[in-house]
């Protein structure tokens, strides 16, 4: 089964010099998450650039929006590579992640639709499949659609774009950590929260979201 590319959030785009930046800011995120530029894999701005058919301005500023959202960390001797995502620093990001989504259910729920509904257990499905299958890629970017549409329900720009600040580290921390993922655990989650929106019970919704983000992890040592 193939990875899809992750969809990107339009608020990342804001503050990008010019579209060809866009694109390779996009190109590279879909390279990240299908695991074709794994974790720990180095990130040349030749090399961007060359690949994308486009001069290092642009490359270089796909770059630099990449390191600001913490998927690219660059060393002291300044070589550029794709975040490997500790256990520490994705359980403190699922941390925030829980509490932004709590302010995303606030709005979604009441309008939630039978088509959003529909798209999120379809998500459930090809995630089991995947984890069944132990693709790792695509499980975590089917966990990832399915909170997709409950986020992009949303009308407020600034709460999207935060909450799309720190979901990818979530998202790639899914490939860094795949032995702490208890794929059981997160689809009876994503089945919670699926049957907790069905009813707009925002309560329901918030711990079904709350399991999620405390998922099971073996204690640091």
């Amino acid at each position: 089964m193939a990875a899809r590319v992750t969809p990107i959030s339009p608020e990342l785009f804001d503050g990008f010099a010019n579209s060809s930046a866009v694109h390779v800011f996009t190109e590279l995120l879909g390279l990240i998450f299908d695991g074709t530029l794994p974790p720990g894999s180095a990130v040349s701005e030749n090399d961007v650039a060359r690949r994308a058919g486009v001069s290092r301005t642009p490359a270089r500023e796909a770059v630099q929006r990449l390191r600001e959202l913490g998927i690219v960390e660059t060393s002291v001797g300044r070589s550029s590579r794709v975040a490997t995502i500790t256990e520490t620093r994705l359980r403190q990001t699922l941390v925030v992640w829980d509490a932004l989504f709590a302010a995303v259910l606030e709005e979604v729920v009441p309008i939630i639709d039978d088509e959003d509904l529909a798209a999120m257990e379809e998500a459930t499905r090809v995630f089991r499949i995947a984890a069944d299958q132990g693709n790792v890629s695509e499980a975590a970017q089917a966990n990832f659609d399915l909170y997709a549409v409950v986020v992009g329900r949303s009308g407020n720009p600034p709460l999207i774009r935060t909450i799309a600040s720190i979901v990818y580290i979530v998202r790639l921390g899914g490939q860094s950590l795949p032995r702490w993922i208890d794929a059981d655990v997160l689809e009876k989650a994503q089945h919670d929260l699926i049957d907790a929106l069905r009813r707009r019970d925002l309560a329901a919704s918030r711990a079904a979201v709350r399991s999620a983000a405390g998922f099971q992890l073996p204690p640091e040592d």
